[in-house]
């Protein structure tokens, strides 16, 4: 065979052959396999404890401004959960932390490890720097395993842009509102003490050219000489707070003049603490389940520059007078001609047990809507931050403007304590046998009569009443589940864009509501809603063939100089799918998972994800193609050195 020593023959020498030591060689002159000479290198090892075993169910929340923009990076934002707070787990599976609970950019996301038959709900507090708190509730059940919500913060200070829902916020120092000729000073002990005015007024009102066929209203809230301001322990305040109010129109002329065939992608409604179908007291041991149509609500908060916020007044209240749109509906008709200042005979009159119809706020008899009128009463209901709940508080009167021209009503009412404040009409359905334990669920079909794949949001409407069922609310987007439905008459359509591209609706009985023959957008009218239930919504429109792009989040190693990366390891995780800017589908995957891309879309797609094991979100770029793409997850990695690695 001959010596194997690493010889360079003279032919090639002088052929000015170069040998390369990386690899092994063969062929030479003496027919010998020569191997490279050992070599150092370094390797990445993945951490050993990034397995993450998925949960039984899951569910996120996005938290957004007023016009359903997510949350800035730079804002601050908290989750709080006011029931089955115990059943919430982190992405990983473990006991929620206080960083699980705190987010940047808006994105929450949580799991649980098993989902009753019965299934599971959640009431949730959101607050943000810089923004009016909101609330709201998630449900998971046997089918919808893996759901999301979104909420809508308002800014503190906000003006309504041309086009944008009608919501007006003002946050101002007392001494700014009190104007030329008025000082300020407040103590402790003396509250707030005025020199030249025996109160300061912060005045809100709707830009009537900016809501033109929209939405009319306004508030005003007075502050008295010598109001003196406590927190919620009933301490004084040590310095003198800003005023911060917040306007929301209830959009009752939208809902008059809106055609069919399209809808408002974000109106005032959709930011609604907690949603219009909602639960309620009736009295200490009743609780209703129902729907509120509002007269517009408004939110005021007093805090100091310690963050100390005024909960009641030493002795005393504040008036808010609210301005009420003349097409606002009363579902819940009741008046009161005498003194509407004598809150005690005004409540002797809304709850008379011959005449009344009303016990605590809530609606007693089912009445036929009517459009609001002067002296009709006006229930008065005020909004628990920290629990997230509504409670009433009394009842307002209705009176009319000095204006006689005047688009809107009025109502005036004393508050002692401070919250979102809201002129609400709460029913319920009274003896109904329809809608089993206050839900109901439908199908979605496409013009071709097969499962709905299009991201389209349910959206149910009357005036002075909003519920939309977005997307990312449902598992399978071929499917619809209402809770809570209204016990009034609604119109039902099917929001992409803002276009309505519902054709109609086929009961259970096979009756068939508002289908035509040319697939020409209707909105579809009921009178009971749930006589949907176990019926199909058919839409207008078939997409074209969708395109099902794999994505597969994975663990990967962050930068670093080694030589060799390891395999990437794939895990569950909680991904949002954006579609144009706006949350349109969650997703809750163990491994590699498909996405439906609309054929011909032309909507830019994005996807936010989590590292399920702190909480870091990433958001990347998805092409709308069939080409599998990876969602990294990059994590810190060790770096061996590994000798003698040369060949074998």
């Amino acid at each position: 065979m001959g010596n194997k020593q690493f010889k360079l023959t003279k032919l090639a020498l002088a052929l000015g052959v170069t040998v390369s030591l990386a690899g092994c060689f063969s062929d030479n002159d003496n027919n010998v396999d020569i191997k490279e000479p050992p070599t150092d290198k370094t390797i990445a090892v993945l951490p050993g404890d990034l397995v993450v075993e998925k949960q039984a169910g899951s569910f996120s929340i996005v938290v957004t401004d007023s016009a359903g923009q997510p949350l800035s990076e730079e804002v601050n934002a908290t989750i709080n959960f006011t029931s089955n707070a115990a059943s919430v787990l982190n992405t990983a599976g473990g006991a929620l932390t206080v960083e699980d609970r705190a987010a940047t950019g808006g994105s929450f996301a949580f799991t649980v490890n098993a989902i009753p038959a019965d299934g599971l709900s959640f009431d949730y507090v959101i607050t943000a720097d810089g923004f009016l708190s909101n609330s709201g509730t998630v449900e998971l059940s046997s089918t919808d395993t893996d759901v999301a919500d979104q909420v809508r913060l308002t800014a503190r200070t906000l003006e309504q842009a041309d086009g944008a829902a009608p919501i007006i916020a003002t946050t101002s120092t007392l001494a700014a509102l009190a104007g030329d000729g008025v000082t300020t000073s407040y103590t402790a002990d003396g509250g707030l003490a005025l020199e030249g005015a025996d109160s300061i007024t912060l005045t809100k009102d709707l830009d009537a050219a900016k809501n033109t066929n929209k939405a009319a209203g306004g508030v005003s809230v007075t502050l008295d000489n010598g109001t003196k301001f406590r927190d919620k322990d009933n301490q004084p305040l040590q310095s003198v707070p800003t005023l911060t109010v917040a306007y929301f129109g209830n959009e009752a002329t939208r809902s008059t003049s809106e055609e069919d065939t399209v809808a408002a992608q974000d109106s005032s409604l959709d930011a609604f603490p907690g949603g219009l179908g909602l639960t309620v007291a009736e009295d200490e041991t009743t609780n209703r389940e129902g729907s509120f149509a509002t007269g517009g609500f408004v939110a005021i908060e007093l805090i100091d520059e310690n963050n100390n916020k005024v909960d009641n007044f030493d002795g005393g209240s504040i008036k808010v007078a609210m301005k009420i749109d003349k097409n606002t509906s009363n579902t819940c008709q009741m008046k009161f001609t005498g003194d509407a200042s004598d809150a005690a005979a005004v409540k002797a009159a809304a709850e008379d047990t011959d005449t009344g119809m009303f016990k605590n706020g809530v609606c007693t008899k089912t009445v036929a809507p009517e459009k609001i009128e002067v002296n009709d009463i006006f229930p008065v209901w005020s909004y628990d931050e920290d629990a997230g709940k509504w409670s009433f508080e009394s009842y307002g009167v209705v009176k009319a403007d000095a204006d006689a021209n005047a688009t809107t009503h009025n109502v005036a009412v004393s508050v002692n304590h401070l919250s979102y404040w809201n002129l609400d009409f709460f029913t319920y359905i009274i003896g109904a046998d329809k809608c089993d334990n206050r839900r109901l669920s439908f199908d979605i079909k496409d013009s071709n009569g097969n499962d709905s794949q299009v991201y389209a949001d349910v959206l149910v409407e009357a005036n002075s009443y909003r519920l939309l069922i977005g997307a990312y609310n449902r598992t399978n987007l071929a499917k619809g589940t209402f809770r809570n439905p209204p016990s009034f008459p609604v119109k039902l359509k099917m929001m992409k864009d803002g276009v309505n591209i519902l054709d109609g609706a086929t009961l259970a009985d096979n009756t068939t509501i508002g289908l035509n023959d040319n697939n020409a957008a209707t909105g579809v009218q009921f009178t009971d809603l749930c006589d949907l239930d176990g019926g199909t919504l058919q839409l207008t429109t078939a997409p074209q063939a969708n395109i099902v792009k794999p994505l597969t989040p994975q663990f990967v190693c962050a930068s670093n100089t080694a030589d060799e990366q390891p395999t990437p390891i794939s895990t569950p995780t909680i991904a949002q799918l954006f579609r144009g800017g706006r949350f349109v589908k969650t997703f809750y995957p163990t491994g590699q998972f498909e996405v439906s891309l609309e054929g011909g879309d032309s909507a830019a797609y994005t996807v936010r994800y989590k590292n399920p094991n702190n909480n870091t979100w990433f958001t990347q770029a998805i092409e709308a193609n069939t080409t599998a793409a990876t969602l990294d997850i990059p994590v810190t990695c060790t770096v061996q050195s590994v000798t003698g690695t040369g060949g074998s």
